[in-house]
C-alpha cells in the first residue's frame, strides 16, 4: 500500500471514529440553495404537501446574531446534554466523544464553573452566533403555523419526531418580513407572544422598532403590547425610547405603561436614566412613579443615585419617599448606604425614617451595622 492510501485510510478510520453516530431525524432542504426567503417558504410549503406530511412537520431557517459568548437562546438542560444539538441533526452526524470516567467528568464540571466564576462580573465576550427561528405547521393545509420556536443551532431542540424541512440562511429583512406576514396571519395568542420574541432578536433597530411599534400602538389585547414594549426595550435605540416614554404616560393600559418603564430601563442610553427620573417626578400616575423610583435604583448610574438622594427628600409624597429609599438599598455595590443612614438621622418622617433602618439593616454593609447598634443603644 502506498503511502498516501496508506494516510487516507487512517484518516477515513479517524473520522469514522469521531463521527459514528447517525441521526435519524429526517431533514429536506432545497435543491437549490440561496433564493428569497418568502420563495423558499412557498416550497416549503408545497414540497411537504407533496411529501404528505399530515402529522405535522417544521420549517426552520437561521439569522445570524451578536451575542455574548456564554448565552443563548433556547432551551439548555443538562438532562439534554446526550441528545443531538441542530448543528448536529442538520449535518446528520455527532461526534462519537469517549466516555468519561466519574472522577474526569466531575473535574471537568469543576473547571467550567471555576471559569464562569473567574468571568463573573467581567464584560461577556460577544461572537456571532446562529439561531434558528423554528416554526411547527400541524397540518399543510393551514397558512399560518400552529407554534414558533427560537434556538441557537449548538443547543438539542426537541422537534417530536416530526420532518424538518431547512431553508438555510436568512439576513434579518426577509426574516423580519416573513414574521410580520405570520403575525398577521395567526390568531394564536401564545403564538403571537413567539413571534415578538423572535422579531426582538434581531439587531436593526430601523426595521425591528416599526414593527414593534405598530403591534404597541393597536388594538391587540394588552399582554401582547407589554411584549412589544419590553422588545423594544432590547432595541438600545433612541426612537425606541421615544415611543417607550410616550406609552409610559399616555397608553391606556396600566399594565403596558408599567411594562413600558421597565423597557425604559433595559435601554443602554444615557437618555433612559433621564427619561426614568423624568417620570419619577412628573408622571400622573402614582404607581408609574414608583416603578420609575424602582428602576432607576437597578441603575450602576452617578446621576440615577443623585436622583434617589433627592427624592427620598422632596415632594412630600411619603410612599415615593418610601420607594425611594427602598430603590437606594438596591443600588449596585451598597452605593447607597450613606444615603441611608443619612435619612435615618435626619428625615422628618418617622415612617420614612424606620423604612430606611429596615433597608439599611438588609444590606449587610458594615457601615449599616455600626448605626444600627447606635440606634439601638440610643445614642
Amino acid at each position: 500500500m502506498s503511502r498516501r492510501n496508506s494516510l487516507v485510510l487512517i484518516a477515513a478510520l479517524t473520522l469514522a471514529g469521531a463521527a459514528a453516530l447517525g441521526i435519524s431525524q429526517e431533514v429536506v432542504r432545497p435543491p437549490l440553495p440561496g433564493g428569497a426567503l418568502a420563495s423558499r417558504m412557498d416550497w416549503a410549503l408545497k414540497e411537504a404537501s407533496s411529501r404528505g406530511f399530515e402529522k405535522g412537520f417544521w420549517i426552520g431557517y437561521s439569522i445570524r446574531r451578536l451575542m455574548g459568548e456564554r448565552s443563548s437562546i433556547g432551551s439548555f438542560d443538562h438532562r439534554t446534554r446526550s441528545e443531538a444539538t441542530l448543528e448536529e441533526v442538520l449535518s446528520g452526524q455527532r461526534p462519537e466523544y469517549p466516555t468519561l470516567s466519574r472522577e474526569e467528568s466531575t473535574r471537568q464540571r469543576a473547571k467550567r464553573v471555576l471559569d464562569d466564576l473567574e468571568k463573573e462580573g467581567q464584560p461577556e465576550k460577544k461572537i456571532w452566533k446562529d439561531v434558528a427561528i423554528l416554526a411547527r405547521y400541524g397540518k399543510v393545509s393551514k397558512v399560518a403555523p400552529e407554534r414558533v420556536d427560537m434556538s441557537n443551532l449548538n443547543l438539542h431542540f426537541d422537534l417530536k419526531g416530526l420532518p424538518l424541512i431547512w431553508l438555510g440562511e436568512a439576513d434579518d429583512e426577509e426574516s423580519l418580513a416573513w414574521l410580520k406576514t405570520t403575525y398577521r396571519e395567526t390568531k394564536l395568542e401564545e403564538v403571537k407572544e413567539n413571534i415578538l420574541a423572535a422579531v426582538g432578536i434581531h439587531q436593526n433597530p430601523a426595521l425591528v422598532v416599526p414593527i414593534l411599534a405598530s403591534v404597541l400602538e393597536s388594538r391587540e389585547s394588552d399582554e401582547l403590547r407589554k411584549n412589544a414594549a419590553f422588545w423594544m426595550g432590547q432595541q438600545n435605540d433612541r426612537k425606541a425610547y421615544e415611543i417607550l416614554m410616550q406609552t409610559a404616560k399616555n397608553d391606556r393600559s396600566p399594565e403596558v405603561k408599567e411594562g413600558a418603564v421597565f423597557a425604559i430601563s433595559q435601554i443602554e442610553l444615557e437618555e433612559s436614566v433621564d427619561g426614568l427620573i423624568g417620570l419619577a417626578r412628573t408622571a400622573d400616575d402614582e404607581e408609574i412613579r414608583k416603578k420609575a423610583v424602582f428602576w432607576l435604583g437597578q441603575k450602576a448610574s452617578n446621576k440615577a443615585t443623585a436622583a434617589l438622594k433627592s427624592m427620598a427628600y422632596e415632594g412630600g409624597d411619603t410612599k415615593i419617599q418610601e420607594q425611594a429609599v427602598f430603590a437606594l438599598s438596591q443600588l449596585p455595590g451598597n452605593e447607597g448606604v450613606e444615603a441611608l443612614i443619612k435619612v435615618v438621622k435626619t428625615h422628618p418622617s418617622a415612617e420614612v425614617r424606620k423604612k430606611a433602618i429596615f433597608w439599611l439593616g438588609e444590606t449587610g454593609d458594615p457601615r449599616a451595622l455600626e448605626v444600627l447598634i447606635e440606634i439601638i443603644k440610643g445614642k
